[in-house]
């Protein structure tokens, strides 16, 4: 199949929501073709290079975002909210449009096997104190999943690494393996935090989302 790519300085996983703010033309004509289409596009995150100007270098797995709300702005902007929904594997780029595009495998996820009921209560364990540690209200903590699909990717999105770790994690084919490396992450992070204070914020700087210039 044939997508069209966002490149970002971010990792977008399957379930969780990417709000996006877009002004750049390219980009306008990007969200123009999704709406006209199956309202969906790949996100991937960026290895080098910035998300303006020439082509950055992209990794080559990332995940299809699916378009659940769009605001118009008088002057052609527009805010967007989106889903994430399947990983993608990127075969090849697509020329000939103004924005980047790719011809894509999705990639299917393997079910979570007898042993993850457990390696999810344990990362739910540690994922809990974790983000009431950098602010998470009450009300949010309450809402941690426990299946363990769903709380593996919640807990590598909010793991406060940088893009390649989590870029690691997407990658990962088995749940059970991300289970096992999203653990030993969110470890590792909870006693930096203990020791240094918290360095991160679960609330984005602009509440707009990332910026697409």
């Amino acid at each position: 199949m044939e997508l069209p790519l966002f490149p970002l300085h971010l990792v977008l996983f399957p379930g969780r929501p990417l709000p996006l703010h877009v002004f750049e033309q390219r980009y306008r004509d990007l969200l123009r073709d999704c709406l006209a289409g199956d309202r969906r596009f790949g996100v991937v995150a960026i290895r080098a290079g910035a998300e303006t100007g020439a082509a950055a270098d992209i990794f080559n797995v990332g995940t299809i975002a699916e378009i659940e709300a769009v605001e118009h702005l008088p002057d052609g902007r527009a805010n967007i909210v989106t889903r994430g929904v399947q990983r993608f594997r990127v075969d090849a780029l697509v020329p000939g449009s103004s924005y980047l595009k790719a011809r894509v495998q999705p990639l299917e996820e393997a079910p979570a096997g007898p042993d993850d009921e457990q390696r999810a209560h344990a990362l739910r364990d540690v994922l809990v104190p974790y983000l009431a540690g950098l602010g998470a209200p009450t009300e949010l903590l309450a809402r941690v999943p426990s299946r363990p699909d769903a709380l593996a990717w919640l807990a590598a999105a909010a793991l406060q690494v940088e893009v390649p770790e989590q870029q690691r994690l997407l990658e990962l084919d088995r749940c059970g393996n991300r289970l096992d490396a999203t653990l030993k992450m969110l470890r590792r992070e909870a006693g930096i935090m203990r020791h240094l204070g918290v360095v991160g914020s679960l609330t984005p700087a602009d509440p707009r989302g990332a910026e697409l210039n």
